[in-house]
This record gives structure tokens, C-alpha cells and sequence, in this order.
């Protein structure tokens, strides 16, 4: 394949990581709280300080930020430390994702799926995260151009990289589905009892996608 080509495969799965990563990021600015009860809950060592967890939840979120504009706004050599913390990012995530599955708890690392603790749809995730952050490091450590690659095959690479992450969200419900949770709303981000509307479907599948959940711990979690 000739240079265009992988930029513009890399022009689309950056998009895409890209995207996710703001998104979670948003998120934890949002309510830091929820993700500093996360770290709580990961890592028994911190449980109890509330400010220092708040603050790395909000360096955390300022990181995946920086690093998700970053890999969508630089190519080549000077988007190679950005390709190379999303790659961070993602690793870490996953491993984090490790402890969650081993002990039953709910993720707010990137986003919780549903209404249940870590299992295998946010294990296949975040395996295509990490695959699609390893294919920019590649990709930009061998090619230094500068090119943004907008084209058609931009495109495709974006809907290629949503796909994956679909269906490997699904296939890992069906190797390890997570454990249920007592909800405080529906699975659609409605609370019991308040009908929803048409637009709630469309909600819920870009949540599924994003990772953005309207909420991240039920009441009981």
C-alpha cells in the first residue's frame, strides 16, 4: 500500500480512539467522584483518601484529554508521543479492567457498558483500544510525514474500528458476562416508573459505543 494509504487508515482509527478517549474524559470531569471511588475500589491501598484520589482522577481525565485531541490533531513524528500515550492509556485500562473482573466491580475507567460489573464486553473494548493504539505507535514511528490522510478510506477505517469494538463487545458478554448489579435506572438511563422515549435507543447505542454511561454506580453498587 502506498503512503496515503496508511495515513489514511491512521487518520481513522485515530478519529476513533480519539473520540473515546475525550469522551471518557469528559466524563470524569463531569463527577470525578465516581472515578476516584473506582481507584478506591481497585487499589485497597488508597481507600480512604478521598483528595488524593480526586486529584489523580482529575490528572487521569486531563491526560486521556491531551492525549485524545493529541492523536487526532498531530501525525508522523510529532504525533508519535500522543499515538504513544493512548497506548498507555488503553494498557492501563485494560489492566485495570483485570482487577475489576477478578473482583466483581464496576469500572469507571472508560465508561461502564450497563447496568453490571466489569466482564468481557469491556474486555473486548478495551483489547481493540489497545490493538488500535498499537497500530498508530507503529505506524507513526515508521512514517514521519506529516499528512492528515483525509479521504475515503478515512472513513472506513473509522466505521472498520467501531465495528470491531462492537463486536468484540459482544463476543466478550458471551465469554464472560458480567455480574449483575441491583439498578437504580433502566438499562436505557431511565429511572423506574418515567417512560422512555424513541431517542433513548440512539442514546444507548452511542453509550455502548463510547463507553459513556448516565450512570456509572447504582445506588447499591
Amino acid at each position: 500500500m502506498s503512503a496515503p494509504v496508511w495515513s489514511q487508515l491512521d487518520a481513522g482509527v485515530a478519529l476513533a480512539l480519539g473520540a473515546i478517549l475525550v469522551t471518557a474524559s469528559v466524563r470524569k470531569l463531569q463527577n470525578p467522584r465516581v472515578f476516584a471511588l473506582t481507584l478506591e475500589r481497585l487499589d485497597p491501598a488508597v481507600n480512604g483518601r478521598r483528595t488524593l484520589t480526586l486529584r489523580s482522577a482529575c490528572f487521569i481525565a486531563v491526560y486521556e484529554a491531551v492525549a485524545g485531541i493529541g492523536v487526532v490533531a498531530f501525525r508522523g513524528g510529532l504525533g508519535f508521543p500522543f499515538a504513544c500515550a493512548v497506548l498507555i492509556a488503553c494498557t492501563a485500562f485494560l489492566v485495570a479492567l483485570g482487577r475489576a473482573v477478578q473482583q466483581s466491580l464496576p469500572c469507571a475507567c472508560f465508561g461502564r457498558l450497563g447496568r453490571t460489573a466489569a466482564g468481557g464486553r469491556e474486555i473486548g473494548r478495551a483489547i481493540v483500544l489497545v490493538l488500535g493504539a498499537s497500530f498508530l505507535v507503529v505506524h507513526r514511528a515508521i512514517e514521519s510525514g506529516r499528512g492528515y490522510g483525509i479521504g475515503p478510506l478515512a472513513v472506513v477505517a473509522l466505521v472498520v474500528t467501531v465495528a470491531a469494538i462492537v463486536a468484540a463487545q459482544r463476543i466478550g458478554a458471551k465469554v464472560r458476562p458480567g455480574v449483575e448489579l441491583t439498578p437504580a435506572v433502566g438499562d436505557d438511563g431511565v429511572p423506574p416508573g418515567r417512560a422512555s422515549s424513541g431517542r433513548s435507543s440512539l442514546g444507548r447505542w452511542v453509550r455502548t459505543i463510547t463507553g459513556y454511561d448516565s450512570d456509572l454506580y447504582s445506588t447499591s453498587a
